[in-house]
């Protein structure tokens, strides 16, 4: 696997990029306080620095178009907000939970759509007490010498900490607070995994077995259902089952109208390294996941660990076709399907290893 670098004069410094370039942008937010950005484009094969105050200590939770969803990096904020990058306008969302652990965000659109929606799965921390022992307390007859400690001090040793799994859902700009439903009541003791956003509907898949279901929002009752596609997982080869590490991403695919289901598996000095994938296409007359051979001119753009993609025509470009493209850490790797080869390159070798950085690629509709 050979490693190749970008060299000094493939970046320019603190120069607009040009956002009409061939799709898609990898958005690199690095630096102190998430400060500094690196906008690095795979069909020119250069980068541009920039500094943008509104990505400043600032995550990109979820995205459509040049719309980002971006949360704080301070556990303390639950402020979340619409900020659009190439206009420069804001939309502010309603007020989040103040204990809150943001988990997974998704946009369904850009907001000028009737049909936008933004969605948040959120871990809540709540403290239940024995009401039990309350209850006694209150039906006791007043004397207090049997059962009392003498001091009339309440016992806080019954109480927890509960973790609430909650879906939050809104129409930016138009709901002046979030609709919410326990997510236990619509997805029961699976794990979700991943979710998408495929023609505007939310897909999710969720537990083991990995189920695929259509998450729909209802915003006039504000409810959530669900409804399952395909009481089956992919079918995937037992020939790699020695291999511990997975990782798994569902993303649609706007240039050939499908929805794919990627399987990385990873190799190497603790399973680090990408080794293999497996890609499949979801049928939805037959519902079911069907192995795809081939994506023709379309080149697949995942990301870790946000377990985030996007698809890409290659007609007209220089980018690889019936490929995908991967990052880790600060690194891009390129699959070939057809020839299951793989090459590494290190597109921004300024962008620091030891400093935390988020890493996502972008497709900027003007």
């Amino acid at each position: 696997m050979k490693l190749e670098e970008n060299k000094k004069e493939n970046y320019v410094e603190s120069v607009q990029p040009p956002y009409s370039a061939q799709h898609p942008w990898l958005l690199i937010c690095h630096g102190d306080m998430m400060r500094r950005q690196t906008f690095f484009s795979v069909s020119e094969n250069r980068y541009y620095m920039k500094s943008i105050p509104e990505l400043k200590e600032k995550i990109i939770c979820a995205y459509a178009d040049e719309w980002l969803v971006l949360e704080s990096i301070y556990s303390y904020s639950s402020d979340c907000y619409l900020w659009n990058i190439i206009s420069n306008d804001k939309i502010q969302l309603p007020p989040l939970p103040a204990k809150c652990n943001i988990l997974k965000c998704l946009l369904s659109a850009p907001p000028h759509d009737p049909e936008c929606q933004v969605i948040f799965l959120i871990k809540e921390t709540e403290t239940t007490s024995d009401d039990d022992d309350t209850n006694e307390d209150e039906n006791s007859d007043g004397d207090g010498d049997e059962n009392s400690d003498g001091d009339g001090a309440e016992n806080d040793d019954d109480d927890e900490d509960v973790n609430l799994l909650t879906f939050y859902f809104c129409k930016p700009g138009y709901n002046k607070e979030f609709h919410k439903q326990d997510a236990q009541s619509i997805i029961g003791d699976s794990h979700l995994d991943i979710w998408t956003v495929f023609k505007k509907k939310i897909y999710m898949i969720i537990g083991c077995p990995s189920i695929l279901m259509c998450l729909d929002p209802d915003h006039d009752s504000g409810r959530i259902t669900a409804t399952p596609m395909a009481n089956r997982a992919p079918h995937l080869s037992r020939k790699y089952s020695d291999h511990p590490l997975f990782k798994d991403y569902i993303i649609q695919s706007s240039s050939n109208d499908m929805l794919l289901y990627v399987h990385l598996i990873s190799n190497g000095r603790e399973y680090e390294m990408p080794y293999h994938f497996r890609l499949f296409r979801f049928d939805f007359v037959r519902k079911r996941w069907i192995k795809a051979e081939s994506i023709g001119e379309i080149a697949i753009f995942i990301s870790f660990p946000g377990k985030a993609g996007t698809t890409c025509s290659t007609k007209g470009t220089n980018l690889n076709k019936e490929s995908i493209y991967f990052t880790d850490g600060r690194h891009i790797y390129v699959y070939d399907l057809i020839t299951h080869s793989i090459s590494l390159s290190l597109p921004c070798p300024h962008v620091s290893k030891r400093k935390r950085h988020h890493m996502h690629w972008l497709t900027l509709n003007q």
